[in-house]
């Protein structure tokens, strides 16, 4: 089997991925559909984007893959076109490692090694093992060598009301459903404590609840706010720290009872080491779109070794990355719980012929071969914003 082909899309759909109800502000960057929502620095776009990734075969197969790029997904879209693409047309899809390896080789001693460069990787990466498993009539959580679960616990990330009775009323809609809550804060002590506090008060012991910091805290102010959280029973306390600080994440998790989660930034098993080797979180959070399927399992295996559990991050993403982290999921052992956005299921499940679902505060992993979906072209690319195809007799 040969790959003759791969097509590299940018997807923008009409619905704003919105990170938490208490943003003071929003701040419209000009001349772009990106803007900030204070306190955060990093972008976020007026539409649902990401770039995803169809590859062909010479036997008719064809598979699926996703990138995490939430912002300018043309970047990860012109990688693929011009850089990692040709490294793979016309070879064996099957070669799973052997095809991400020559990925990675492309600009490795130049330091190429994350940011976009993963991320078009990890979205070429899960299409060969969509082909793979379609090829076997195998999911790809069989071909990692099987389940340890079916279905997936989970919590929401964000809660998006704009007054706190809204969140409250939010947050317990969710835990009545059996799903966990992780509200985005990083506004402060006294605004982050009245917070957490006010939702552990609705929920009560209902469901877990876990606290995502956005990098916004210093080191004695994540102490301070950690032992709020720890007062909360919060579960985990996700990116406190400024992303490039091990040492003072290290730190804080000595400190702190409560579990420090950290990964969303970190593309590889190599990124992951020194971090593991600090003890430097307590929960890895690795992205399958960051990834890709080779690297994830990669990394939790890694996590396994430190006796590390894994929770599976995912932003602003289709059914695609979905589905492929939820296969990918089902197949590590040292799992703890996988985020789930609600927003983007119901944005994007229009594209599947069966759509994903959650039954009973559990994400139901797909049984069919490869991703276990199936992609309605018509209805794909009514959200599709541009296309580039490369091919082998280009």
């Amino acid at each position: 089997m040969r790959i003759t082909s791969i097509s590299a899309y940018t997807v923008k759909a009409d619905v704003r991925y919105e990170l938490a109800g208490g943003t003071r502000h929003e701040n419209q960057l000009p001349g772009s559909d990106y803007l900030r929502f204070a306190p955060y620095p990093q972008l976020y776009s007026q539409r649902s984007e990401a770039m995803v990734v169809r590859v062909e075969t010479d036997e008719g197969i064809v598979g699926w893959g996703e990138s995490q790029a939430p912002v300018g997904p043309e970047v990860a879209q012109a990688i693929v076109e011009r850089v990692i693409g040709p490294a793979v047309l016309g070879h064996d899809p099957l070669a799973t490692n052997v095809r991400f390896m020559d990925m990675y080789g492309t600009m490795r001693v130049r330091g190429q090694i994350t940011g976009y460069q993963m991320d078009a990787i990890a979205g070429v990466d899960t299409a060969l093992w969509d082909i793979r498993g379609k090829a076997a009539g195998l999911s790809v959580s069989e071909l990692l060598g099987g389940r340890f679960r079916d279905v997936l616990p989970c919590y929401v990330t964000g809660l998006r009301g704009h007054s706190l009775d809204e969140r409250l009323e939010e947050a317990v809609g969710w835990v009545e459903q059996g799903i966990g809550i992780k509200p985005c804060l990083g506004f402060g002590y006294d605004d982050d404590s009245r917070e957490i506090t006010a939702i552990r008060d609705a929920i009560g012991d209902r469901g877990p609840l876990f606290v995502d910091g956005v990098w916004k805290y210093s080191y004695p102010e994540a102490v301070r706010i950690g032992r709020v959280y720890e007062r909360n029973g919060v579960e985990f306390f996700e990116s406190p720290l400024l992303p490039e600080d091990v040492s003072g994440h290290a730190r804080l998790a000595r400190e702190l009872d409560v579990a420090i989660a950290v990964g969303e930034p970190l593309r590889t098993r190599f990124q992951f080491q020194p971090w593991f080797q600090a003890e430097a979180l307590d929960l890895a959070q690795p992205d399958l779109m960051r990834n890709g399927v080779s690297e994830l399992v990669k990394i939790a295996t890694v996590a396994e070794s430190f006796n590390i559990d894994v929770a599976p991050h995912t932003g602003c993403l289709t059914v695609i990355g979905m589905a492929g982290t939820w296969q990918a999921a089902a197949a590590i052992p040292n799992l703890f719980v996988q985020e789930y956005q609600p927003v983007m299921l119901e944005t994007f499940n229009r594209w599947l012929d069966e759509p994903l679902w959650v039954e009973d505060g559990r994400l139901v992993v797909p049984t069919g071969p490869g991703l276990g979906i199936d992609i309605d072209m018509d209805r794909f690319e009514r959200d599709v914003d541009s296309v580039v195809t490369i091919r082998e007799d280009r």
